[in-house]
């Protein structure tokens, strides 16, 4: 008997339904997160970001609508939480490239990490190299050398070999559908 079992991607059928392929590693990361939770390995959720409402059209109560908004301030970074009794903290991104460009992650978010990391936390850019299929955790002190090098004159980017180098892959499957906390295990733990 043939048994046909899910592909364990990110690009799996249960995400096809989300329209921007952004969403796609968010949605994973969300469903690895509440898996975590369900079982008690961490708690781990999506920071919102904060906006300030301007505009709402009231037809009804009960059908509201915010017409026009502003974000309030910069966001900080993705994701926080406890790990292992620890503050936890990540910035989440994704390149189609062989490489991720530092330009897509800001100053203030790299600032915010580096501060969780010298306050005793734990501090990492989760990166989802959609050509590899492949995700990358890197620290915030590995990230952090490589973004100054890149602004004084070196490389502005962080390539796929460069990940596998100084990063941890984390593990595709389906249940969750990414074992970062592996990857974050082997970084911070080891």
């Amino acid at each position: 008997m043939k048994i046909n079992y899910p592909n364990p991607t990110i690009n799996n059928e249960r995400f096809e339904t989300v329209k921007s392929h952004g969403m796609l590693f968010e949605n994973s990361l969300n469903i690895s997160n509440e898996y975590y939770r369900i079982h008690e390995k961490a708690i781990i959720y999506k920071k919102p970001t904060p906006i300030q409402v301007v505009k709402v059209n009231y037809p009804m109560r009960s059908q509201a609508k915010i017409v026009e908004a502003y974000y309030k301030t910069p966001s900080t970074t993705d994701y926080n939480g406890i790990y292992r009794g620890k503050y936890i903290d990540y910035e989440a991104k994704e390149t189609n490239n062989p490489s991720f460009a530092f330009k897509h992650i800001f100053d203030h978010q790299i600032k915010h990490l580096v501060n969780v990391y010298e306050a005793g936390g734990i501090a990492f850019v989760i990166i989802y190299f959609r050509k590899f299929n492949e995700v990358h955790i890197i620290s915030i002190r590995d990230f952090y050398d490589l973004f100054i090098r890149g602004q004084n004159g070196g490389r502005k980017s962080i390539s796929i070999e460069t990940a596998r180098k100084i990063g941890v892959q984390a593990k595709l499957g389906y249940t969750p559908p990414i074992d970062y906390l592996s990857a974050v295990d082997k970084l911070f733990f080891n």
